[in-house]
């Protein structure tokens, strides 16, 4: 019986024996897990910098191993302590990888940031039978060069749209925006910014300095736009408007600006479109015949009522008289009237006279002496004064051959 217990514990000491010999040749060949850190700016503002630090871990080794007093201390280019955090420990499987994701944000206190050195420590280790452990210390650096990130200062993106909306007695009022938005991954700045219009021979029609104001990191920034431009806007071929500015990326003791430039086409504004803003124009046409040893004499009465704030002139007036006999018409007389220029919110009436000579009654061409109705027109131009371009009008209406009476033309405009 003796002999049978002593055998067994030779047996069970000599497999302790070579159970310890191979953990201890297992540990032996511990292999330092593959590590790869990546640090990469978040954000950056003019006041603080978010980094984040993506730790990458494959163990190579037949067994587990921990990730223990992970740390991430940030340090200044002068050496001052500006940020740490820590990861939070893990574990490892054989054979398998993890990754370790954190962030920290940098507060900038008046040190040089150009160049952050981020120190990334921890201690890697494996534990046999919870009493034999073996530990590897891991240390790297990785360097963050803002100077890099603000070297790729992106121009935001920008938008511009104007419309008109009023005329005043300065000039066309134009209303609208400018859209700028940040495409960077820090924030920006802009500065000095302005709006010119000018024609095609770059003349200055206009200009609006806006006030500029902070993007953050792929925000954006909106200026309304108010401007009032010379009526000689209406007489260019087209408007060039310009926006300008400085963009800036301010963090850290960076100081870099980008001058940006946007020139967008502006259609010129429609002469009947503006007139139209403060009210419809109003027409009154009036046809007063008398016999005379002459002829019959058509006294011609025009008045035409202006909406706008502006003086217009109403110019290159021509009144003709047509006799109309059936779907038949025959002009009959014409004459130019005179120019007259009309003040805001004030009718102007424009006088003429027309002889019609009895045998043009008499030879018409038509089987009757007189028509079914008198045509009476009026054609011309209408523009604010100063300006070139014109609005081309036509007046047209129809009159009663009644001689011993007024009659009033029920007007068309036709523009």
């Amino acid at each position: 019986m003796k002999k049978i217990l002593v055998i067994i514990l030779v047996a069970l000491f000599a497999i302790n024996i070579i159970a310890g010999a191979l953990l201890f040749l297992d540990i032996r060949i511990f292999r330092a897990p593959s590590i790869g850190v990546e640090i990469d700016p978040v954000t950056l503002t003019p006041t603080e910098l978010t980094i984040q630090a993506t730790i990458r871990i494959s163990n190579p080794n037949p067994f587990d191993v921990s990730i223990e007093h992970f740390r991430v201390v940030s340090t200044s280019r002068d050496g001052y302590e500006i940020g740490e955090f820590t990861i939070p420990q893990g574990r490892i499987p054989a054979n398998q990888n993890k990754i370790f994701i954190e962030q920290d944000r940098l507060a900038f206190s008046g040190h040089d940031y150009t160049d952050i050195r981020n120190t990334i420590t921890a201690d890697i280790s494996i534990t046999v039978l919870s009493i034999i452990k073996k530990t590897i210390p891991f240390e790297m650096t990785v360097d963050v060069l803002l100077v890099n990130i603000t070297n790729t200062l992106a121009a935001p993106t920008i938008h511009l749209q104007m419309t008109p909306d009023d005329l005043t007695t300065d000039g066309i009022h134009f209303t609208g925006s400018i859209d700028m938005y940040n495409l960077n991954l820090f924030a920006i700045t802009a500065d000095d910014l302005s709006v010119t219009l000018n024609n095609e021979n770059n003349e200055s029609l206009g200009a609006v300095e806006l006030m500029g104001g902070l993007l953050e990191p792929a925000g954006s920034l909106t200026r309304d736009l108010n401007i009032t431009v010379l009526y000689k806007t209406l007489d260019a071929t087209s408007i060039n408007a310009t926006f300008r500015g400085n963009i800036g990326a301010i963090a850290a003791g960076i100081n870099k600006t980008l001058p940006v430039t946007l020139t967008a086409q502006i259609i010129v504004p429609d002469l009947l479109q503006l007139l139209s803003l403060n009210g419809t124009f109003d027409f009154n046409l009036t046809g007063n015949f008398k016999l005379r040893m002459r002829g019959v004499f058509c006294y011609v009465d025009f008045s035409i009522y202006n909406p706008s704030k502006i003086s217009l002139d109403a110019r290159d007036l021509i009144c003709s008289i047509y006799r109309l006999d059936k779907n038949t018409s025959r002009l009959l007389g014409q004459q130019n009237m005179t120019p007259c220029s009309i003040e805001p919110k004030q009718e102007e009436c424009v006088r003429s006279t027309i002889i019609l000579h009895y045998y043009q009654f008499f030879f018409s061409g038509a089987r009757q002496i007189l028509p079914d109705w008198f045509i009476l027109t009026i054609k011309g131009n209408i523009s604010i004064t100063g300006v070139h371009r014109e609005l081309p009008i036509a007046i047209t209406g129809y009159l009663e051959p009644h001689f011993l009476i007024n009659a009033t033309a029920t007007p068309r405009l036709r523009g």
